[in-house]
């Protein structure tokens, strides 16, 4: 490959800002009950230390594994039994290392279910309550429970959030997340934030949580013209949603095959031959090896600005967003693609929360590989990828953001930390997958007046920083021995060379979808 000649100097004449780092509000994980495990544990507990996390968001706080309601008596109308155990034994484990919930209420406890349309691995209820009057008496034992246990000046700093992703739902749907339509939803909010407010009006109560950006006017209307309490909104992005269509009917822009399996006629002539079947993989494959194609440099930057002008004065956070790339989403690709968005994405929302921390992920059943594009930063084994490097130089920076410089796939931002006078450029070279990308020859240029004592760099790229790229050469074995394990975690520390810096000016190369810190100390 040829490399690009870049040129970029930086100017701390230009206006800068203070650098809010929002992106470290909140991470992902999966649904409750595996926060009772000591490995999920451990890398939380990492996580905060090394990327700075203050809250942590996952679904299934109600589900039935975690046994916070039992009917002991499995007769209609016989005593409710409420056991919030297991929630304090994960809470308490949050406190302990200074985190937070960021509590997701959700789903329906099978007791207080309408139906039994459950999801997942894990048997996630995603019915309605068949008795709204009975979920708002369970809301506010919960929310009592919590007032008495961690006190109500802490339960105030957390947020409480109804659901999630209501609008990939509808009763004809084969994986709902919920399985009722918007107003249902909107009907379980009310009834839930009421419930909140109830036994605090400190509390803070939000949604929707739906995909997509989905249904925030809406929303916020609904919410204004019922007084119905609303502290703050929350969406879900991924850079392949607007292709997609999840749960916006004018999001698609080119035919897909998920549509025949929303419609009920044409799911059951499928799933009923094999034939069908065959033919509709095929399809979805072809699909999806094509989708990013379509998919803009910089898609999620735009869907935060659309949000924010949506959300108006409340408050915005997304709390799952990703580059949901696959394998790609475990190297390089996946780090540039976090790097870009996060720096981009500043001043636009109030917290994020990538999705999610960890490969302990158990939707569709523990996956064996060590790496096999799942969502987690780190792997199952605690390894870190690539992602999890870019979000500990992101932990790095400093506090004044300049103007970005861009170049084609070149992005340089430039930082000043002044708590130790260090001049930082956190360089950028990122495009979307299937398009076009290349080595960038870069020579920046330092500020005249500015005398720089030493200059260091850390990389990711596709030989930095990339235990995917380890274990691709191991040969992707599925189960890790502890050797290689240990050549794992090797390749994937971040490492610092030190820079030379010629009179005012220094030359580096970035790699494709490469990302590059440089400290200047002054």
């Amino acid at each position: 490959m040829k490399s690009l000649v870049k040129k970029f100097k930086i100017d701390l004449t230009a206006p800068a800002k203070e650098l809010d780092r929002y992106w470290e509000m909140c991470v992902g994980s999966c649904h409750a009950a595996t926060a009772l495990r000591s490995d999920w544990q451990s890398q939380m507990t990492r996580c905060r230390r090394e990327l700075g996390f203050k809250y942590v968001r996952f679904h299934g706080l109600f589900n039935d594994d975690m046994n916070v309601v039992q009917q002991p008596v499995p007769i209609p109308g016989t005593p409710l039994r409420l056991c919030f155990t297991y929630v304090d034994v994960i809470f308490d484990f949050l406190l302990s290392i200074n985190m937070k919930p960021f509590v997701e209420l959700g789903f329906m406890p099978q007791a207080l279910a309408s139906g039994a349309k459950t999801l997942f691995h894990y048997k996630a209820n995603t019915t309605p309550p068949k008795d709204y009057g009975q979920w708002g008496w369970f809301i506010g034992e919960f929310v009592k429970h919590l007032l008495e246990r961690y006190g109500r000046d802490e339960v105030r700093s957390w947020f409480f959030e109804v659901w999630n992703e209501p609008n990939l739902g509808g009763k004809d749907s084969p994986a709902a997340f919920w399985s009722a339509d918007k107003e249902e939803y909107f009907k379980l909010y009310e009834v839930t934030a009421r419930a909140l407010k109830a036994q605090d009006p400190g509390l803070k109560a939000g949604g929707p949580a739906t995909s997509n950006n989905a249904w925030l006017p809406e929303f916020i209307a609904f919410c204004k013209n019922g007084g119905v309490p609303l502290d703050f909104i929350t969406t879900h992005s991924y850079p392949t949603d607007v292709e997609v269509g999840y749960g916006v009917e004018d999001s698609g822009t080119f035919a897909n095959p998920l549509e025949k399996m929303n419609d009920p006629e044409q799911r059951a002539q499928i799933m009923a031959s094999p034939e069908k079947m065959a033919a509709f993989f095929q399809e979805m494959s072809i699909y999806q090896s094509h989708i990013w194609e379509r998919v803009d440099r910089g898609v999620l930057t735009k869907m935060a600005r659309r949000a924010r002008d949506e959300a108006g004065e409340l408050p915005l956070y997304y709390t799952e967003w990703g580059s949901l790339a696959g394998i790609e989403s475990d190297g390089p690709f996946g780090a540039s693609f976090i790097a870009k968005t996060v720096l981009d994405n500043t001043g636009l929302v109030q917290g994020y929360s990538f999705w999610a921390f960890s490969d302990i992920f158990e939707e569709q059943g523990q996956h064996p590989a060590a790496f096999h594009g799942g969502f987690g930063l780190l792997t199952q084994h605690g390894v870190p990828k690539a992602p999890y490097r870019a979000f500990q130089l992101l932990h790095q920076l400093g506090n004044k953001l300049y103007p970005m410089l861009n170049d084609g796939t070149v992005d340089m931002y430039p930082i000043l930390k002044e708590e130790t006078n260090v001049l930082q450029a956190l360089v950028v070279n990122h495009n979307s997958l299937l398009h076009d990308i290349e080595p960038a020859e870069l020579y920046i240029e330092i500020p005249a007046g500015i005398t720089v004592h030493a200059a260091d760099i850390q990389r990711i790229d596709a030989a930095n920083a990339n235990a995917l790229a380890a274990w691709n050469t191991l040969g992707k074995p599925e189960y890790l021995s502890p050797s290689q394990k240990a050549a794992l975690l090797a390749a994937s520390e971040l490492s610092r060379e030190t820079l030379t810096v010629n009179a005012n000016y220094l030359a580096i190369t970035v790699p494709p979808q490469g990302i590059a810190l440089i400290n200047l100390y002054l």
